[in-house]
């Protein structure tokens, strides 16, 4: 399924009064086509004279570029709803999904049944959160909806930006820049070959990536 706006916002009502008592103001939630992250839960940050953070203008944004199963959506809804939670409530975690995080989506797993995922890995998330040089990142997804990726180096991207669409199986492909570690200890690709990888894993590996786009014999950030 693709969802609609009015699904989400419907879907939104309904966890918050099952899974916050009700509690969390619905923020503006828009529906985009990114192919980068599923969910993302953003606003203005301004930090206090004690180093304290607090946001407003807070926004939950839900991509409906997949078709997905319905609980794929409703997980990343309530993934987004407890990012909402912790930064509405000027709450400090410790990580993106730190102590904070996790003790909210384990009681609301334990209590409804209701599966969210974040792959949580400790030394992943720093890698994510660290931040080295640009490094050139093509991700495919094949028509039994498998998602792959591969590193690739500045001087293959013209030659691989024309290869990879062409393997076998190849539905859609996109490309991106990124500056996080995670993506340090990924062989360089020397032949156009992919990695398999979850579709959530990748998109949050991608956090903070600019997706590229190639406009004749040029290859820049997409406007």
């Amino acid at each position: 399924m693709r969802p609609t706006l009015d699904y989400i916002i419907e879907k939104f009502d309904y966890y918050n009064q099952l899974c916050f008592d009700g509690k969390l103001q619905r923020p503006p939630i828009m529906l985009n086509t990114r192919y980068s992250a599923m969910g993302q839960t953003g606003g203005q940050g301004q930090i206090d004279e004690k180093g304290k953070i607090h946001w407003t203008d807070l926004r939950i944004e839900i991509s409906v570029r997949r078709d997905l199963p319905e609980y794929e959506y409703i997980d990343t809804l309530v993934h987004e709803m407890i990012h909402y939670y912790i930064m509405s409530n000027d709450l400090e975690d410790d990580s993106p999904h730190g102590t904070l995080f996790r003790q909210k989506m384990k009681e609301i797993t334990n209590k409804y049944g209701i599966r969210i995922t974040i792959d949580y890995d400790p030394s992943e998330e720093i890698q994510i959160a660290t931040r080295t040089r640009n490094r050139f990142i093509c991700v495919a997804e094949t028509t039994d909806g498998h998602s792959y990726f591969a590193v690739v180096a500045k001087n293959k991207l013209f030659e691989f930006w024309e290869l990879i669409p062409q393997i076998e199986g190849v539905s859609d492909v996109h490309w991106y820049v990124s500056d996080r570690q995670i993506f340090e200890n990924v062989p360089v690709a020397v032949s156009p070959a992919l990695i398999p990888i979850d579709a959530g894993k990748i998109h949050h590996y991608l956090t903070g990536a600019r997706e590229l786009e190639k406009v004749g014999e040029i290859i820049r950030e997409k406007k």
